[in-house]
C-alpha cells in the first residue's frame, strides 16, 4: 500500500529527473575491450576471471530484471483495474460515484477548514502523507543511491586518469626502446670505426695497437652489456604496464555498468518520490512533520472520510478489481474522467521508465552471453571450459 500511496492520488505526475550519462567513446571502448580480451584469454587465471565476470553480469542483470518485472506487473495490474472501473454498468458505478462524491466533498470541507490554520498546501501535505509510511527507509535509500553515484563518478574519473597515465607510460617505454635500438646501432658503428682506425695505425703506420684493441673491445662489451640490461628492464616494465592496463579496463567496464544501473535507479526514485534530490525530500518531509503536529486536532473530521472510504472499498471489493483499497487515494478519478486519464498517463510513464531499465539489463545479459558464445567460436580450445562454467552457473541460478 505504501508504494502505491506514492504513485497514485491527486498529486500531479512530476517530470522525470534526467541525469546526464558520462560520454562514452564507442570506438575507444571497442578497442579497449578487444585489447582486454586479447590479454585475458592468454593466461588461465585471467581467462577464468573473464568468464566469471561475464557470468556474474548475466546473473546481476537477471536479478535486476526479476525485481523490475514485479514492479512492472504491479503497475500493469492497476492499469487493468482502471479499465475494469470504466467498463462497469450504470447500476454498479452509480453508488460508487455517490460514495466518491461524498469523500471528495468531505475532503474539500476538511481542506478549507485546515487552510485557515495551515501554511502548507494540500498538495504538499498529501505528498507527505503518502511518503510517511516509507520513511526513513525511502530517504536512506535515496541518500545511498546519490552517495554511490558520486563515488562511482569519482571512481570512473580516477580510473580514466590512471588509464591515460599508463597509456602515456606505455608509449614512453616504446619510445625508449626505439631510442635504445638507435644507441646500439651508434655504439656498433663507433666500435667498427675504432677497429678501422686501429688497423690503419697498426698496418699503415706500423704502430703497436694492441692496447687499443683491448680498450675498444672492453668498452664495447661494457656498453652492450649495459644496453642489454637496460632493454630487459624496459621490456619487463612494459609487460607490467600492459597487465595493469588490462586490469584498469576490466575495472572501468565493471564500474561503468554499475554507474548506468545506479543512474536508472536514481531516475526511478526521483520519479517515484516526486523529488529532485534527497535534500529536497528531507526538507519537504520535515515541513510535513511540523504541519502534521498542528493538524492533530482535526482528526475527528477525518473519521468521517475514513467511514466513506471503507464503504467505497466495500462497494469495489465484490467487483473484478485486484486492488480496491488503492481507489481511496484517487476517488476523484471515479467521477472525473480527466483525472482518470492523468493518473493513467502517470502510470504509463513509470511503466515506460521500468521497461527502459528492463531492456538495458536484458542487453547487458545478452551481450555477456554473446561474449561467451564468441569466445567459444573464436577460441574453440576454450569451449569445454566455457560450457562447463555456463552449466555450473545455470545450476547455481
Amino acid at each position: 500500500m505504501a508504494f502505491w500511496d506514492g504513485l497514485l492520488g491527486k498529486k500531479k505526475q512530476s517530470s522525470l529527473t534526467t541525469i546526464e550519462y558520462e560520454p562514452i567513446d564507442a570506438e575507444n571502448e571497442a578497442e579497449e575491450n578487444a585489447f582486454l580480451k586479447q590479454h585475458q584469454l592468454a593466461e588461465p587465471s585471467l581467462r577464468e576471471k573473464f568468464i566469471g565476470r561475464m557470468l556474474e553480469q548475466m546473473k546481476e542483470a537477471a536479478d535486476e530484471m526479476d525485481s523490475l518485472h514485479r514492479e512492472y506487473d504491479t503497475i500493469t495490474s492497476h492499469l487493468t483495474d482502471m479499465e475494469e472501473v470504466e467498463r462497469l454498468p450504470e447500476h454498479l458505478i452509480t453508488p460508487i460515484k455517490d460514495c466518491a462524491t461524498k469523500i471528495i466533498r468531505l475532503e474539500a470541507e476538511h481542506k478549507s477548514y485546515r487552510a485557515k490554520e495551515s501554511h502548507m498546501s494540500e498538495t504538499e501535505y498529501s505528498w507527505g502523507e503518502r511518503l510517511n509510511p516509507m520513511m526513513p527507509e525511502a530517504y536512506d535509500k535515496l541518500c545511498q543511491a546519490e552517495e554511490y553515484q558520486k563515488a562511482i563518478r569519482s571512481d570512473l574519473g580516477r580510473m580514466e586518469g590512471e588509464k591515460q597515465a599508463y597509456y602515456y607510460r606505455r608509449n614512453e617505454l616504446a619510445s625508449m626502446q626505439a631510442n635504445l635500438k638507435g644507441i646500439v646501432l651508434i655504439t656498433l658503428i663507433a666500435v667498427l670505426v675504432c677497429v678501422v682506425v686501429l688497423l690503419i695505425m697498426q698496418f699503415g703506420f706500423e704502430m703497436d695497437a694492441y692496447l687499443g684493441y683491448i680498450l675498444t673491445f672492453l668498452g664495447a662489451a661494457v656498453a652492450f652489456t649495459f644496453l642489454f640490461v637496460k632493454n630487459m628492464d624496459l621490456r619487463k616494465e612494459a609487460r607490467v604496464v600492459e597487465k595493469t592496463i588490462c586490469k584498469l579496463i576490466q575495472m572501468h567496464n565493471t564500474i561503468k555498468i554499475r554507474y548506468v544501473n545506479n543512474t536508472n535507479l536514481l531516475d526511478y526514485l526521483y520519479l517515484k518520490y516526486e523529488v529532485s534530490s534527497a535534500k529536497e525530500m528531507n526538507q519537504r518531509f520535515d515541513a510535513f512533520c511540523k504541519e502534521k503536529a498542528e493538524r492533530e486536532k482535526f482528526e475527528k473530521a477525518k473519521s468521517d472520510i475514513a467511514m466513506y472510504r471503507k464503504e467505497l472499498v466495500a462497494l469495489l471489493r465484490p467487483l473484478p478489481i485486484v486492488t480496491p483499497n488503492l481507489w481511496i487515494y484517487q476517488v476523484e478519478a471515479l467521477v472525473n474522467h480527466n483525472e482518470m486519464v492523468e493518473i493513467r498517463h502517470g502510470l504509463i510513464t513509470q511503466r515506460q521508465n521500468l521497461r527502459k531499465q528492463i531492456e538495458y539489463n536484458r542487453d547487458v545479459a545478452i551481450l555477456a552471453k554473446k561474449e561467451l558464445e564468441v569466445l567459444i567460436k573464436e577460441y574453440p580450445q576454450y569451449s569445454t571450459e566455457v560450457l562447463r562454467r555456463m552449466e555450473e552457473f545455470e545450476k547455481r541460478t
